[in-house]
């Protein structure tokens, strides 16, 4: 089967240029990756679009468009056809996608603040996440940390997601406004909630239970937690679940001016952030690359975490161009085994 994947269309030559570095990798990272026998970049239209041959049985065909679907890069999928009776083509044929976010993914868009992350590249960092994990292909109910929380991108997302997700923010004011962000949003959206708010010796918690479905249907949790992240174990302790998550997604500062500080940083963090994960479980990092090297923040993972470094292809094609500033991210997944 031959597919043409149209990449996600942006605003910005700057954003165009990232959605495109990172559709392929994230692709391949995908358990659909093995199955791929051929990928080529087009542009059909005007668009851009990967093409990508898939062999035949080695993913269910139902699956194989359920992970699409979730791709962050990618915006419609089409069956591909050269030629159609003879009538020389390209011919698009549109694929109704078999999956349907827990909740709107606008959610992660609407959230502006300073300093925010980018939500497309938020998602490929916790798909990578996932797809990376012993749970890419499970249907149970996944739990996601942030331990670098911020203004909620993360969550967000990975609430549209259908996971659970927590974050842990030191400051105050990210975390209460995120809070009134949220509180709000659900409200006018007319989604069903039931929020409680604690204040707790290690920081105060704000504990989402949400149900768009009414108040009979599916639950997710989104938690909001101001604290400090190398207590993490502390913080996760009294929620729902426990303390064990199957992912750990986090966006480095990038107003860190060297790699000393990330490397302080992450020897006081790694060790409560492994801790964490269940077997199978991953880390993903995004960091500014321009001042650290990919080498270096591998070897940093690696001395603190005791995790397992991907640092193969594809895993070693996701650096990009942000902005002036940062003129290379990049990200790095470890897995505990």
């Amino acid at each position: 089967m031959k597919l043409a994947l149209k990449i996600k269309p942006q605003r910005s030559n700057q954003y165009t240029n990232m959605v495109e570095t990172l559709a392929e990798p994230e692709l391949r990272v995908s358990p659909l990756g093995p199955a791929i026998s051929e990928l080529q970049r087009a542009v059909l239209g005007g668009q851009s679009y990967l093409l990508v041959s898939i062999e035949e049985g080695q993913i269910e065909r139902e699956e194989g468009l359920r992970l699409l679907a979730h791709l962050g890069t990618i915006s419609e999928v089409y069956e591909y056809f050269a030629e159609v009776g003879g009538v020389e083509g390209p011919f698009l044929r549109p694929l109704a996608l078999p999956w349907q976010p827990f909740i709107s993914p606008e959610i992660a868009e609407v959230r502006r603040y300073k300093g925010k992350t980018n939500e497309i590249f938020t998602r490929v960092l916790l798909n990578v996440a996932i797809f990376s994990s012993a749970y890419a292909t499970s249907r149970e109910r996944l739990r996601i940390l942030d331990p670098l929380a911020g203004g909620g991108t993360t969550l967000f997302v990975a609430l549209a997601a259908g996971y659970d997700a927590i974050g842990i923010e030191q400051k105050r004011q990210d975390v209460e406004t995120t809070a009134v962000f949220l509180r709000q949003y659900l409200s006018s959206e007319g989604i069903t909630f039931k929020e409680v708010c604690e204040r707790r010796r290690s920081g105060k918690r704000y504990q989402f239970e949400i149900r768009p479905g009414g108040k009979n249907g599916e639950a997710r949790l989104l938690a909001l937690i101001h604290g400090d992240s190398r207590e993490a174990p502390l913080h996760l302790r009294e929620l729902p679940g426990g303390t064990r998550v199957h992912a750990v997604v986090g966006d480095l500062p990038y107003g860190i001016q060297h790699g000393g500080e990330i490397e302080e940083l992450l020897r006081k963090a790694l060790p409560a952030w492994g801790d964490l994960l269940l077997p199978g479980g991953t880390l993903a990092l995004a960091w500014n690359a321009t001042r650290l090297t990919r080498a270096a923040m591998c070897a940093i993972v690696e001395r603190y975490s005791g995790l397992q470094i991907r640092n193969d292809p594809p895993y070693t094609q996701f650096a990009h161009t942000v902005d002036r500033v940062i003129k290379k991210r990049d990200l790095l997944v470890a897995v505990k085994s």
